[in-house]
């Protein structure tokens, strides 16, 4: 019997200790818990790599997030440029969303937040004080969707038309200020053998969509977004200008067909002396050449119009609603598009590669190129300021057909008020519903 007691107590001796070891795994010398080793692995998808002027701003942010946090493996997969829209329409299709990514607003998410793919991240926003005042204003327009917070704003953008002063010098043109000026200053240029503008379709639609937010602000170009207002003159007006430049040889042969890129060479090279664009590609900019450039205020439509930049923000951070949904993802995630979204990226982005940044910071204007410099002024002193239809107000079933149908106004297939008719019927059945 003794010896049957000295056995069971030696068990129970060792189930203790064993009990004890394990409890104290989890805990440091101060009785507090310690990281139990597990590594939260997070799938990252991201356009912004390769030749894509964000990359060497993007791409080492990741890394260093990566180095700096040991409890955090980063699996990092790249999509450059559009290719990342199939990627993500793929893997959103098949159910294996990546953890963390990079994207356009609502014309491109809108399909992933009715499927509730993407969480909303208006508490977390809340939550944090890191998070007050970290944006300009209305920076989370593009991402707000019926009251929900979508993503986080990094990348901003504007329109800006750049001309090569020493061009307008030469052949004696004056310094276009309205359309009128603007047509006379194509036909010089004609005349002369040059490429009045260096563009692509993009740029067209971006002075049709300029010419018409001449005359509305943005709530009233909320209202033909969502059919609450259908378009009228303004747009049609806006239409003809675009078209009767397109149909003047203002713009190269061959035009619609164009990468932006290469549109932009013709501008570089010094065939055109005249650019109309988004604004990433003012890193793209020869440093040689910037004293020959200036950007200068896109000329007024008519006496009617008022002085506008379009701008606001299109590149954001998002995570997915399966890592949103898992607590050890959820804050390794946030921590990530936080950084993305955060004020070293934003300086980067202003600084490195002359992009602007929908974050608030502070940067030291001599490390800025003097284009950037001009454009960041110009929309800061701006007397209307818009946003894109292209990037944030339409509803994402209306692309397609809206640039088809714009592609045929500028080859002269759809007259303008064939064209305003058609914008009409699209919006009236795909109506923005973003704002509700």
């Amino acid at each position: 019997m003794g010896k049957q007691k000295s056995i069971f107590s030696f068990v129970f001796l060792m189930l203790f200790i064993l009990l004890i070891a394990g409890c104290s795994q989890g805990e440091d010398s101060n009785g507090e818990n310690q990281d139990s080793g597990n590594e939260v692995n997070l799938r990252v998808l991201h356009s912004f790599s390769g030749s894509q002027p964000q990359a060497p701003v993007i791409e080492p942010t990741l890394e260093q997030f990566d180095e700096e946090n040991e409890n955090v493996s980063l699996d990092i997969q790249t999509a450059p440029g559009n290719d990342i829209l199939d990627q993500l329409r793929t893997e959103m299709s098949a159910g294996d969303p990546p953890d963390v990514f990079t994207h356009w607003g609502m014309r491109r998410v809108e399909n992933y937040i009715k499927n509730d793919l993407i969480p909303d991240l208006s508490d977390m926003i809340e939550e944090d004080d890191e998070m007050t005042d970290r944006y300009i204003e209305d920076a989370y327009n593009p991402v707000e969707y019926q009251g929900g917070v979508y993503g986080l704003p990094f990348q901003a953008y504007s329109y800006y038309m750049m001309i090569n002063k020493d061009l307008f010098e030469e052949h004696n043109v004056d310094i276009p200020t309205t359309y009128d000026e603007l047509v006379a200053a194509v036909e010089q240029f004609k005349e002369a053998g040059l490429i009045p503008f260096a563009a692509n379709n993009h740029s067209a639609r971006y002075m049709m969509l300029t010419w018409f937010a001449q005359k509305n602000d943005t709530q009233s170009m909320i209202s033909y977004a969502t059919a609450e207002e259908p378009f009228g003159e303004d747009l049609e007006d806006a239409a003809a200008k675009v078209a009767g430049l397109s149909a003047m040889g203002a713009f190269p042969e061959g035009y619609q067909s164009l990468e932006t890129a290469q549109s932009f060479e013709l501008f570089n090279q010094e065939q055109s002396p005249m650019f109309y664009q988004h604004s990433w590609t003012a890193g793209e900019i020869d440093p040689e050449m910037e004293e020959k450039y200036e950007v200068i205020p896109f000329p007024l439509g008519d006496q009617d119009s008022t002085s506008t930049t379009i701008a606001g923000t299109g590149h954001f951070a998002y995570m997915s609603k399966e890592a949103y949904e898992d607590p050890e993802k959820r804050e390794a995630a946030w921590e990530l598009i936080k950084e993305i979204a955060g004020p070293e990226v934003g300086k980067g982005f202003v600084e490195d590669i002359s992009n602007p940044t929908a974050v608030n910071v502070d940067y030291d204007p001599s490390e800025v190129s003097p284009i950037m410099n001009q454009i960041m002024e110009l929309i800061e002193n701006e007397e209307n300021v818009v946003p894109s239809y292209d990037e944030q107000l339409f509803s994402q079933d209306v692309e397609s057909d809206y640039w088809s149908m714009t592609d045929a106004l500028l080859q002269q297939d759809l007259a303008p008020d064939e064209y305003v008719k058609g914008m009409n019927e699209l919006i009236k059945e795909h109506p923005s519903v973003q704002f509700e």
